[in-house]
């Protein structure tokens, strides 16, 4: 089991879930996207954390503990 919950949330003010999954490799697979391209918009929002969200992805992923 996972430490961490990645979870898709909508690119809004309210962040809404849109999916959620043990792995980034799982949340990868769901999306169609890389896994690398999920890691880099987490990365981006955690370091960053911009109004405008700036990803090749297009989406908002986000860590969080359980």
């Amino acid at each position: 089991m996972s430490k961490y919950l990645w979870v898709a949330v909508s690119p809004d003010k309210y962040e809404l879930p849109l999916v959620v999954e043990e792995s980034s490799l799982k949340l990868a697979k769901k999306l169609k996207v890389t896994d690398g391209c999920i890691r880099a918009s987490e990365y981006n929002y955690r370091k960053r954390n911009k109004g405008k969200y700036e990803s090749k992805c297009d989406i908002r992923i986000i860590k969080i503990l359980r």
